[in-house]
């Protein structure tokens, strides 16, 4: 099958969590200069969308050490399901607060930080 070939959305859905993004990757790469696809207001990431299809989620509430970055959007996602449905917390100011919480230049710093552990 040729990468420009139309394909479902289910046969969409029916790949491989990997093969998805990396398909949603060359779409933003070819249609959106190499950018993150912008989702605002009640868009939401393909990404989640195939979460959501596939029933990729982690059993219950989950704590992990870092947050990954979606690879289509930018947004925060877990690191083990992709699920964008997550609390972001950081100490940078001193206390635990909710990064959802920021101005768009606070979260971008937050994303430029190097972390070393």
């Amino acid at each position: 099958m040729s990468e420009r070939e139309m394909m479902s959305v289910d046969k969409l859905y029916a790949m491989p969590l990997s093969r998805f993004v990396e398909r949603c990757v060359a779409w933003c790469d070819e249609f959106n200069d190499g950018k993150e696809m912008k989702i605002e207001g009640n868009d939401v990431c393909p990404v989640q969308l195939w979460v959501m299809a596939n029933g990729s989620n982690c059993p219950g509430e989950t704590v992990v050490d870092l947050i990954a970055t979606c690879k289509v959007c930018g947004d925060p996602v877990c690191p083990d399901c992709m699920n964008h449905n997550v609390h972001q917390l950081s100490r940078v100011t001193g206390y635990l607060s909710n990064v959802s919480g920021w101005n768009e230049a606070k979260k971008q710093e937050l994303k430029d930080r190097n972390r070393n552990f």
